[in-house]
């Protein structure tokens, strides 16, 4: 017990920062950055940051969630294996770095500029990652709560300054937008060394051989799943730039609304991050784990009807809120994008049970097939429908995946689907629409509209018992 309430504290603190701080730099920060350099510049931009994203998996190699779970384990030997598989990180950047120059060489890319940029800040926020899970392998989840939020945290400042005192920054740019986000990734590096240097958590010297492949071999697996992830999650931000005869507007506009689906993703990454460390520790003692499993689906499905529905109903105010326009196209990329969320919420919860214990084979073929559906979808929709068929084709994959990996884990890790909780989220999003609806004329005040609609989610999920009230009093007590 006192490990879940432990466990449930730190969880609410995670949340809570990144919910004021996240938010911010997205909506804030990022979409500014996209109103001020223009739709088609912004395309580019993120055109080659899902092209970076995709192989992206070069950087890590699956090293992080498997040195991380053995760590959890109980494994505490493997911190004397520390400085081996930190100089394997290094090296792969360095691969990393080589392969994605020599295929943007071959695909024609011709802002090197920008690409090389985003080379270095995903090599440094890959790292920035491997040394946190060091963190929460060590169950030191309100550590890695505040290191969570200080990279964005230092870049709301920084770019913040570029928006408000213009007179003296110049303005913003992509190049140095890209260049603060170096700088403030590197100043969260040096950070966590220190924190890590503190709690007595050294990198020893590797050993000979650096490259030991016992240690690896295990590893394979968890690089598959990121490769697979990496391409299931941001290649059609690559192909719609290349495929569609408007390429640049397109993948702009697929990015508006991506940006609001990554950011919905958030706290299911959040909850994800605890629930891997959290669940391999108490699988590797026999503990049960379906409360903390059912618990954080329960919250990501209804924190996902929430963002669904309302979508949905008020993408038009959305969109002129956001990118002050009221684009048709935009409106309806909107409207079929944000659904993938609840299977993303399903595979973050369903597939880090996996991971956790053991099932990263299997997962690896889950998501297989999942990539190979979004691919033909995607090459299918992509040159009639551009933006939106890359969301359709995203909804239909992921909900494929989200399924599936719920109904493995039930199947194999024996934890309780709870039929009656499923009829009860199709319950909870009727209404929802109910209260869009009629709300929407009604209620002029949209903001008002949507803080009763999550008022009305928390209501019901306590009526219908998806959630306990004692949760929420270890969550308060995180804050």
């Amino acid at each position: 017990m006192k490990e879940s309430s432990r466990f449930y504290s730190s969880l609410g603190l995670l949340i809570i920062l990144n919910i004021v701080i996240k938010p911010v730099w997205i909506f804030a920060i990022d979409r500014q950055v996209q109103l001020s350099v223009g739709t088609k510049m912004y395309g580019i931009y993120f055109s080659l940051l899902s092209f970076s994203f995709v192989l992206s998996f070069l950087l890590d190699g699956g090293l992080t969630a498997f040195f991380n779970r053995q760590l959890a384990a109980n494994q505490e030997s493997f911190i004397d294996k520390s400085g081996s598989f930190l100089f394997i990180k290094i090296i792969f950047s360095f691969l990393y770095a080589a392969i994605v120059c020599g295929i943007a060489f071959l695909s024609g890319i011709k802002r090197w500029d920008i690409l090389l940029d985003v080379i270095i800040i995903q090599a440094l926020t890959s790292l920035f990652v491997f040394l946190r899970s060091i963190i929460t392998s060590q169950q030191l989840f309100r550590t890695d709560a505040w290191l969570s939020v200080l990279d964005k945290g230092l870049m709301i400042i920084l770019c913040g300054s570029f928006f408000y005192f213009p007179f003296t920054t110049g303005g913003i740019t992509i190049e140095n937008f890209l260049l603060i986000q170096i700088a403030c990734t590197l100043m969260a590096i040096i950070t966590t060394f220190i924190i890590l240097f503190k709690k007595k958590i050294f990198f020893s010297l590797p050993g000979k051989p650096l490259f030991d492949w016992p240690l690896l071999k295990p590893v394979v697996p968890f690089a598959i799943i990121v490769l697979l992830m990496s391409v299931h999650y941001r290649f059609a931000g690559f192909l719609v730039e290349r495929m569609h005869h408007n390429g640049a507007y397109e993948a702009g506009i697929y990015a508006g609304a991506f940006r609001l689906l990554d950011a919905s993703t958030m706290i299911g990454y959040l909850v994800a991050s605890f629930l891997l460390p959290f669940i391999a520790r108490q699988w590797g003692r026999q503990q049960d784990i379906n409360e903390v499993v059912l618990t954080s689906r329960h919250l990501l499905m209804l924190f996902s009807l929430l963002i669904i529905v309302t979508t949905i109903f008020l993408a038009p105010w959305m969109q002129q809120l956001l990118y002050h326009n009221n684009d048709e196209k935009a409106i309806a990329v909107l409207q079929w994008c944000l659904p993938a969320l609840a299977g993303y919420s399903l595979v973050q919860v369903y597939g880090t049970v996996m991971t956790a214990t053991g099932q990263v084979v299997q997962f690896s073929f889950i998501i297989l097939g999942a990539v190979a559906l979004n691919i033909v979808l995607n090459l299918l929709l992509i040159p009639a429908w551009g933006a939106k068929g890359c969301c359709i084709a995203g909804l239909i994959s992921q909900g494929f995946c989200g399924i599936t990996t719920m109904v493995y884990v039930q199947k194999r890790v024996q934890i309780n689907i709870h039929l009656r909780s499923l009829l009860m989220y199709i319950f909870i999003a009727a209404i929802l629409c109910i209260v869009y609806f009629y709300g929407s004329d009604m209620v002029s005040n949209k903001w008002l509209l949507i803080a009763g609609a999550g008022f009305i989610i928390l209501v019901l999920a306590i009526v219908l018992k998806l959630t306990d009230i004692r949760k929420w009093r270890h969550i308060v007590r995180g804050l």
